[in-house]
């Protein structure tokens, strides 16, 4: 087994992908020691998921990495970015991979997959003198800083303030290892390392573009290479970026995984209703459950339901789970949420936003009325009442009914709630394999004055 292996994978059980765990977890633990008064990093993990924030908004600076199949660790791994309304990337490897349908779903953008890469340091072979004029100093100094934060708000094309924000905290953590190589005097590349025990973590590899094709990330690499050799480090791991491969393929690093990259840059697209129950009126609004099976069942094979609702008819108890995960992912990939309708602890009803638009700031509506709360005006009553809410707290600009053209009692229920009738697109809905025609209505703030 080569040096690499031996440090990567664990010996005793061979070269597995669950051996990859004890570098995935050192690798992203390096984010760590970064941690001190005034630093914007905070980091952790949680069953093989490891995340960090920077408050930054820039969604590199705020990840997590997720290694796990699971979907409710899955979910939970996102709740802290949406909590706090942080723009963040998402990496996904190992099992992980299996939420890449999900993050699709949900609106994240898919940057490629970037390798995480290792080299093996060896003392008897990493030994490296620098060519003439070249000089490597570590950042110890605020003057060692501003520059390397020069270094790399050029090499990254990122904005010197934001540069400047996230290094500011790594001046004077021990195991926080800043380089700078100059060549006659002229700082020209960066980087950064960052070290638990005998593992160093490679971080913001940067050379301008005018200093780029000069071989000076080669000279900085090896040069590190040598010394923290000859320090006893043993292994070095980064993620590399497509623009950098060529040169760490050169250095001798080699491929330990590919890991997809997701990123949300949106806070807007971010938006999820968060209301799980509401009180309108006289009436609540509370999530549908597993247990409310025994209960919708029956209702949804009632024949004036099952004419109108764009779902299996009959409905059978195996339609249920598949029907349960749309709701639960209505709320969870921000396009809608689901309620049952209560009266003194009856149900009544069911309705839902759904097809909603946060950057439009626009939702549509569906309701049902349960047989035995039909001709009660139960529908009409709540559907104005949630308008209401949505308009002052979530902002929306526009809400929307569509139903089939030929739904005398959604489109009744729809004009008393305060809806506008805007026209009908033909030949546009699809029922029970039956094209037919969507009659839409609509009503936007100012239509609650009236």
């Amino acid at each position: 087994m080569s040096l690499l292996n031996e440090r990567v994978y664990d010996t005793n059980i061979g070269k597995t992908g669950v051996s990859l765990d004890r570098v995935r977890k050192l690798f992203h633990g390096t984010i760590k020691v970064l941690e001190k008064d005034g630093s914007p990093f905070r980091s952790g993990e949680d069953e093989n998921c490891h995340w960090f924030t920077s408050g930054f908004e820039f969604s590199f600076f705020n990840q997590v990495s997720i290694y796990n199949g699971d979907p409710e660790v899955f979910e939970k791994a996102l709740e802290r970015f949406y909590e706090q309304g942080l723009v963040h990337a998402v990496f996904l490897g190992g099992g992980g991979l299996t939420h890449a349908e999900a993050l699709n779903a949900k609106g994240y953008v898919n940057k490629g997959a970037v390798p995480l890469m290792g080299y093996a340091l060896d003392p008897e072979k990493d030994k490296h003198v620098l060519r003439d004029g070249l000089e490597v100093k570590r950042v110890l100094t605020e003057e060692d800083l501003a520059i390397i934060q020069q270094l790399a708000s050029d090499g990254f094309e990122m904005s010197l303030e934001l540069t400047e924000r996230y290094t500011n905290g790594s001046l004077g953590i021990a195991d926080s290892f800043r380089y700078y190589l100059l060549d006659n005097g002229v700082p020209v590349s960066t980087s950064h390392f960052i070290r638990i025990g005998t593992f160093l973590g490679c971080w913001d590899v940067a050379t301008p573009k005018e200093h780029q094709r000069k071989g000076y990330g080669d000279e900085l690499m090896r040069w590190v290479f040598a010394t923290h050799a000859a320090m006893g480090d043993e292994l070095v791991v980064l993620q590399a970026s497509a623009a950098g491969q060529p040169l760490y393929r050169r250095l001798g690093y080699q491929f330990l995984e590919h890991i997809q990259s997701w990123h949300m840059e949106s806070t807007t697209r971010m938006r999820r209703f968060t209301h799980h129950e509401l009180q309108l009126g006289e009436y609540k609004l509370r999530p549908a459950l597993e247990s409310d099976k025994e209960l919708l069942i029956p209702y949804l094979n009632d024949p004036e339901v099952g004419k109108w609702m764009l779902m299996p008819f009959p409905f059978e108890e195996k339609d249920f789970p598949e029907r349960f995960k749309r709701w639960q992912n209505l709320q969870s990939t921000g396009s809608g949420i689901n309620w049952i309708i209560e009266l003194d602890g009856v149900p009544q009803g069911s309705i839902a936003c759904h097809h909603t638009d946060w950057e439009l700031s626009g939702t549509e509506i569906g309701y049902m009325a349960f047989p035995p709360s039909r001709g009660k005006g139960v529908i009409p009553t709540v559907l104005r009442s949630l308008v209401e809410f949505l308009f002052n707290e979530y902002g929306f600009e526009r809400i929307e009914i569509r139903t089939d053209s030929r739904n005398d009692s959604s489109r009744r229920a729809a004009l008393k709630a305060g809806f506008t009738f805007e026209g009908v697109l033909r030949r546009n809905l699809l029922n029970k394999d039956e094209i037919t025609d969507d009659a839409i209505y609509s009503i936007i703030k100012s239509d609650l004055a009236g």
